[in-house]
């Protein structure tokens, strides 16, 4: 009767480990997107590339001209900014650029060029 009861024991044992495992797993994994797509709104804008200046590490500002504003508004460039078409967009071109905002400063995730 015990080795019966040991191995009822071990099974349950295993199904709630594997169960704690798939949890945990899929915690980490989901967080940083879930945390991410509930703290940015993505918005939109449209414009004539006034200035821009990147590093080597892909890293720079990018002031754009806003078509519907007037406004000149600066957009902080990192290495997982993309680029349609794959390369940096030239002064007077017109470009869409998507961005958030993060505290205060607008950052692009991705740069259309018209």
């Amino acid at each position: 009767m015990d080795g019966k009861r040991y191995k009822k024991l071990a099974v349950s044992l295993i199904v709630v480990i594997a169960v704690m495992i798939s949890v945990i797993g899929s915690a980490i994994l989901s967080s940083p997107i879930v945390a991410n797509a509930r703290r940015a709104t993505i918005y939109v804008s449209l414009g004539k590339v006034v200035a821009i200046q990147t590093n080597v590490a892909r890293r720079g500002i990018m002031e754009v001209k806003s078509n519907r504003t007037g406004g000149v508004y600066k957009f902080y460039l990192g290495n997982r900014t993309a680029y349609y078409p794959h390369r940096y967009p030239s002064i007077g071109e017109t470009v869409k650029v998507h961005y958030y905002n993060d505290r205060g400063y607008l950052k692009a995730t991705s740069v259309e060029i018209q």
